[in-house]
């Protein structure tokens, strides 16, 4: 049922940008993101990795976002993240 959620995106952004999907950052799952990389890899033949994982290991996760991250408000991180 995720797939079916992803697929229209991703075919948009092939169709629009004409490009490949080179990478996949999921938010949201929390601890259930490891059941869905298999086949999300397997449908869009890239690496598929947690946003909040990523963003924190790229030290761009502030004091404040981390406490939320910590309450797996993985959304709101994001949307701190990107709102400037």
């Amino acid at each position: 049922m995720l797939l079916e959620e992803i697929y229209p995106v991703a075919a948009y952004y092939q169709d629009t940008w004409q490009e490949g999907i080179q990478a996949v950052r999921v938010a949201g799952l929390g601890a259930r993101l490891p059941e869905f990389v298999g086949p999300l890899e397997n449908e869009f033949k890239c690496e598929v990795r947690s946003l909040l994982q990523t963003a924190m290991s790229e030290g761009r996760v502030t004091d404040a976002a981390q406490a939320m991250a910590d309450h797996e408000n993985e959304g709101l991180v994001g949307w701190m993240l990107h709102r400037n």
